[in-house]
């Protein structure tokens, strides 16, 4: 993980508690004011998510090698036409076949 990745990190998670300090200190609601202990909570939720963020950002590669798989049968199709008896084109179908 670089410097740059780690302080933008750091910079998103800071942004994200002072949003959520802010967002909860507003008095402009048409609501009750009794806060009671339900910020709290709140604050708990969201330092989790940054904690976490954090410690799966540094647990080194996250990124998974892809995995092809070489026996799958290739499915190609293409468009028939229909035809009566008269020889006539009626309309059109798809046909698929498996290679």
């Amino acid at each position: 993980m670089t410097k740059f990745t780690k302080s933008m990190t750091a910079t998103l998670a800071a942004l994200t508690l002072g949003t959520a300090i802010l967002a909860s200190a507003g008095g402009a609601e048409a609501r009750p004011r009794y806060r009671g202990p339900h910020w709290g909570v709140g604050a708990g939720i969201v330092g989790a998510l940054a904690v976490g963020g954090l410690l799966a950002a540094s647990a080194g590669r996250s990124y998974a090698e892809p995995v092809y798989e070489e026996d799958a049968p290739v499915r190609r199709c293409e468009l028939v036409e229909r035809i009566n008896r008269f020889g006539e084109v009626v309309g059109h179908r798809r046909v698929c076949s498996l290679y």
